[in-house]
């Protein structure tokens, strides 16, 4: 007996969510005999499937689009500026400078490749990298290398790019996500009571008039669940945290980026985890919260040290 497999809804964003539905639907239009099962539910699924449909596409809709992209490419450039500059600073001749770059260099690691992340991680790791780059342990080798310059135009422009991406948020805000999620929800009900229908039916039938219809909606079933599976996190807890060396007191918020160690390979911030900080600003013990991210899950604390004088 064929039926219907099962379809793993909560892995899809809302454009794979929507499409696989929209396929579904041609299907049905292509097999008068499933209407024939599954007409009561049909006018109640268009109709929802239209409503996503709108909600999916307002969602990408934005007047800021264009440049928040014109903004994302000059940060990009920027970074790739600074990258280049201590890439050149590593072969100086002066050895000062050569060691300042080394070290400017293991530190750019730990951002991994800040321009192939999502807009907002990217701007947490720019904002992250010029504060690293302008603490009291980086901010001469910075100079020394001749990054003072860049690092002030990155931060110009991130400031930028954050006050875009607001701006877009705050025409956002309240309209499509919500809904969508909510609509997502009824149109995935209606949907499983055709499933139903449509299994109970091939289980009395013994033509195999289903058969065609079921076989392709299973090839599209399983290559969605294949595409859009995200396999299960390793935990961030069993992770290696590099210990952090106390720092000093600045009277603003201390932001340390800790080096974090899976199975002996470095973990990048913004693209393996993020970072929440707590008791950061005044002379005392600090905590450095670690949440897993992308293939990572879970949450551990570690904390460093904050001191008037060092």
């Amino acid at each position: 007996m064929s039926k219907i497999s099962s379809i793993q809804f909560w892995y899809l964003r809302a454009e794979a969510h929507f499409q696989f539905l929209d396929l579904f639907s041609q299907t049905i239009s292509d097999f008068p005999v499933v209407n024939d099962v599954i007409g009561p539910f049909t006018g109640e699924f268009h109709d929802l499937l239209w409503k996503e449909r709108d909600l999916v596409d307002a969602s990408k809709a934005s007047d800021y689009t264009q440049q928040i992209a014109d903004a994302d490419h000059r940060n990009d450039q920027l970074i790739t500026g600074i990258k280049e500059t201590i890439a050149a600073g590593l072969h100086h001749f002066d050895h000062n400078v050569a060691e300042a770059a080394q070290s400017l260099s293991l530190r750019m690691r730990a951002f991994g490749e800040v321009q192939a992340k999502s807009y907002e991680e990217e701007l947490t790791a720019a904002e992250l990298l010029i504060a690293a780059f302008r603490s009291p342990e980086y901010a001469a080798k910075v100079e020394t290398v001749g990054l003072t310059v860049w690092v002030n135009q990155l931060d110009s422009s991130v400031q930028s790019f954050r006050q875009l991406l607001e701006l877009r948020n705050a025409e956002t805000a309240g309209k499509p996500q919500q809904r969508l999620r909510e609509l997502r929800k009824q149109i995935e009900v209606v949907y499983h009571h055709m499933i139903e229908r449509l299994n109970s039916a091939a289980n009395l039938d013994e033509t195999g008039k289903y058969n065609d219809f079921i076989n392709l909606v299973n090839t599209r079933i399983t290559y969605f669940n294949d595409h859009n599976h995200h396999p299960a996190p390793k935990s961030i807890r069993t992770a290696d945290v590099e210990h952090i060396t106390p720092r000093p007191y600045t009277g603003k918020a201390v932001t340390p980026i800790p080096r974090v160690y899976f199975n002996g390979e470095e973990l990048f911030f913004a693209k393996d985890f993020t970072l929440t900080y707590k008791d950061n600003v005044k002379p005392g013990v600090a905590e450095v919260n670690i949440t897993g991210k992308g293939n990572f899950g879970g949450k551990r604390i570690v904390t460093f040290n904050i001191v008037q004088d060092i």
